[in-house]
């Protein structure tokens, strides 16, 4: 993804904004009580209790700096309207200078949110006694202060840093899922072709050079089977496996030797450590980072990870066009070969 589109769906949903605040207020809580947990204790006794401390810590906290909160929401969503500020490349020195292009905002914001910040707090605390010299003075005049403006500066930087980020991840990982919903739907489509393909294309008579049947040694005991009733071959711990709708069964035969005894038009090496059976595979989707999924049709649905560079050969495999030569591959190369 080379750019992160800004929807800002979680910029517009007041709700989310309402749960950053109260998650806020509840880690201060807790990293107050335990470092001065004497202090709180005699704050609860002096409001009369721990409801009576809740609803103070409402009138006093919670409900002013909501208002705080959604100023903060509303001068983000502002800005991205004003500057047209619709996507971002999806690197980290652009995205750092996007989060640096809101600092300037939330500097400023202070002015902007604290007369009604204050007002609501004056009208919670001081109900139903109301005096407008102790509003205007306590309330207003006292807050326009370099004190007060550096004591709200890291909670409001904070606080609109962390929507700001929890906004441009939500919109990342929407685009992300979506794009991964379109490659499948893509690779599906793509299958279905070559499954289509596959059956107007004669298959070759069976040649009898190919290994036709192996032994294997299972949990119950040993077994002959014939090599196309296998999913796929695998090696795990030096030791080489089939898998078969029966079980996994143990083979004294590599992956290199099977590579080159097995059918290359039935069986191909998809990556270092699996041949698949033609038969076996059920799709394929793009998963992330340049890499496939291919999934096979045994009972659990297995799923192998290949890299973008064999896709292309595995494609042409499947639909019957591959170049398969018996001569040894490069050095440093892979052949996908049948398992």
């Amino acid at each position: 993804m080379k750019e992160i589109r800004i929807n800002r769906q979680f910029l517009r949903d007041p709700l989310n904004g309402v749960l950053i605040l109260i998650g806020m207020i509840v880690l201060i809580e807790a990293v107050s009580w335990s470092i001065g947990y004497n202090i709180k204790v005699r704050l609860m006794a002096e409001a009369g209790g721990f409801m009576p401390y809740v609803g103070a810590l409402a009138r006093s906290m919670i409900l002013p700096e909501l208002f705080t909160f959604c100023a903060i929401i509303f001068l983000l969503n502002l800005t991205h309207a004003w500057f047209k500020i619709d996507r971002v490349a999806n690197k980290w020195k652009d995205i750092a200078r996007y989060q640096l292009f809101f600092l300037p905002v939330l500097l400023v914001s202070f002015p902007l949110f604290n007369p009604v910040t204050q007002t609501i707090r004056y009208v919670m605390e001081q109900f139903p006694t109301y005096s407008f010299k102790e509003y205007w003075q306590s309330y207003i005049v006292y807050t326009f202060s370099w004190a007060v403006y550096f004591k709200y500066l890291f909670p409001v930087t904070f606080m609109g840093y962390v929507a700001l980020n929890m906004s441009l991840l939500k919109d990342y990982l929407q685009q992300r899922k979506e794009a991964q919903e379109a490659a499948q739907t893509q690779a599906d489509q793509v299958t279905e072709k070559a499954i289509a393909l596959m059956a107007t294309i004669p298959q070759p008579p069976t040649n009898s050079n190919y290994l036709a049947h192996l032994k294997g040694k299972g949990a119950s005991g040993e077994l002959d089977f014939p090599v196309n009733d296998v999913y796929y071959f695998t090696i795990e711990d030096r030791f080489y496996y089939a898998e078969l709708a029966k079980g996994r069964y143990l083979v004294g035969k590599t992956l290199n030797e099977l590579e080159t005894e097995l059918d290359p038009a039935q069986f191909m090496r998809i990556k270092r450590d699996y041949i698949v059976n033609r038969h076996a595979v059920m799709s394929y989707a793009y998963w992330e980072n340049g890499k496939y999924i291919v999934r096979l049709n045994t009972p659990d649905n297995f799923e192998i990870v290949v890299p973008r560079a064999r896709m292309h050969e595995f494609r042409e495999w499947l639909q019957g066009n591959a170049r398969l030569s018996g001569t040894d591959p490069a050095p440093g190369s892979l052949v996908l070969a049948p398992s």
